[in-house]
């Protein structure tokens, strides 16, 4: 329908279909496949084309009845990712998060060691340790001098595992939508 509209509009204008991909840069044979209903143009060309032919996008949508677009089930890649994902991608979401729980408790753990090294030599608490020396004898200069750098490296390093966090969150919901892609068609 949409090509016989576009035809009789063109021939309304007195036009070939030379002149019409001349005016539009298509070929010829787009406008033909496009009046034969071969191939359908985009809207942008649509809005050039109404312009071209002084007409309006109606004219061209008349007769031509909406479709809806049918999702179709796969199921056996719907098995597939099922399995798939259970066997492979479950554990290794799992595993991933542990590794990075773990690496926030030690960045959590290395930022706050001078602070808890502070906490224990002010109140003298037997019970905090760092290294073999406890909050009532003291610490070396070294074990604070361990502790800062460790504080350090761990402020510098987190922008970086902060980012790869992000990464990995960003290409698990890519994963996810393929997935969802793959069995709904």
């Amino acid at each position: 329908m949409l090509g016989e509209n576009l035809q009789k509009a063109r021939l309304a204008q007195k036009l070939t279909q030379e002149e019409v991909a001349k005016a539009l840069y298509f070929s010829r044979q787009a406008i033909s496949r496009w009046e034969s209903n071969k191939t359908e143009p985009n809207f942008e060309t649509l809005i050039a084309l109404a312009e071209l032919y002084e007409s309006d996008l109606s004219a061209f949508a008349q007769g031509i009845e909406p479709q809806k677009r049918k999702k179709h089930i796969n199921l056996f890649a719907g098995f597939g990712i099922v399995f798939f994902n259970f066997v492979l991608g479950f554990w290794l979401i799992i595993t991933t998060a542990l590794i990075l729980l773990a690496l926030y408790a030690i960045i959590l753990a290395l930022f706050l060691a001078p602070f808890i090294m502070i906490f224990a030599v002010a109140t003298h608490n037997p019970h905090i340790t760092f290294g073999n020396a406890n909050g009532s004898t003291g610490f070396d200069w070294w074990y604070w001098l361990v502790a800062i750098i460790a504080c350090s490296l761990m402020v510098l390093v987190s922008p970086l595992i902060w980012r790869f966090t992000k990464l990995l969150y960003f290409w698990l919901i890519k994963y996810l939508k393929f997935n969802l892609k793959s069995v709904y068609n």
